[in-house]
């Protein structure tokens, strides 16, 4: 997705915008049905692997200004120095100063940016990330985030369950966020894996987590291997569920094993053992052709 595509997207239509990122990734965000303005924002670049959705606290323009510049700060490392934990750092000091001219605003957000064969997931307050993984009848989803929230720390500690957590009344309050606070450290949490062939991740705003159960969202993916379509229907379904809230989700598929990387590998290796191979067997007849020189030497010398 390009810079000016970024801009392109309206926030405020009460309609579904879609944007498929490039071949392995889709994105769709809608802001539901009882937000006056959708503060979600989100951005991805496949080329650079790279790509996050921020969900905007403050009400009015201070939730969009907020998640805007937590998706502007990654975009800006994703040219440089691809430091992502410090990009959010950046925004975080940045909405932090900017509390003192305007309304209280803040954002939660997960990102995820590719290194080779592995992906890191970065993430501050409720947003998450979600790896399905293909098997079985509907595949297998895991939660790969633990949300920043008064509940998640409720359920850690064996207060509630998560059944009851589902419901609570305090299920929106979180207990970190980037800006919304005086507070000028920010703490990032940071997850890792390798892909495996098949795989998908799933980033969203609490607008889908809160309102679609895992076990749906598992289903929609089994179902549907287009990120597009199964992006409009995860959407959807926050939208049947009630629309509370913004939502927004991006989908990525692993990258394709390239098979000429296959193939090189084993390549590589059967010559490394040949030539170890044959160097030991060089070594050898190297030894032993010393070995006979020496003795003829020394009967030459006795003669």
């Amino acid at each position: 997705m390009s810079e000016a595509k970024l801009s392109e997207v309206p926030r405020s239509t009460g309609e579904m915008q879609r944007v498929r990122l490039a071949e392995r990734s889709a994105g769709a965000t809608h802001p539901g049905y009882t937000r006056e303005q959708n503060e979600d924002a989100f951005w991805g670049d496949e080329h650079r692997g790279i790509w996050v959705v921020a969900d905007g606290l403050g009400g009015h323009q201070a939730g969009e200004i907020a998640s805007k510049t937590v998706v502007e700060e990654i975009r800006r490392s994703s040219t440089t120095d691809r430091h992502y934990e410090r990009a959010l750092q950046r925004a975080h000091a940045l909405l932090v100063g900017e509390e003192h001219d305007s309304t209280n605003m803040g954002s939660t957000v997960v990102v995820a940016a590719e290194d080779g064969a592995y992906f890191h997931i970065y993430w501050v307050g409720d947003s998450r990330a979600y790896l399905w993984t293909p098997g079985g009848i509907q595949g297998q989803l895991q939660q790969l985030t633990s949300d920043h929230s008064y509940v998640q720390m409720l359920v850690d500690s064996g207060v509630i369950n998560s059944t009851e957590a589902a419901s609570h009344p305090n299920r929106n309050v979180i207990t970190r966020c980037i800006g919304g606070s005086t507070n000028p450290k920010l703490e990032v949490d940071r997850v890792s894996s390798p892909w495996a062939p098949g795989q998908r991740l799933l980033l969203c705003s609490d607008g889908l987590s809160a309102e679609v159960e895992a076990d749906q969202i598992e289903k929609i993916l089994a179902e549907n291997a287009d990120n597009r379509r199964a992006a409009e229907l995860l959407i959807a379904a926050a939208l049947d569920a009630g629309g509370r809230d913004n939502v927004t989700v991006q989908l990525i598929d692993a990258p394709a094993t390239s098979s000429s990387t296959n193939i090189r590998w084993p390549f590589r290796w059967w010559l490394r053992c040949t030539y170890s191979a044959a160097l030991r067997r060089w070594r050898w007849l190297a030894g032993a052709a010393l070995a006979i020189a020496v003795t003829a030497y020394w009967l030459i010398d006795k003669i």
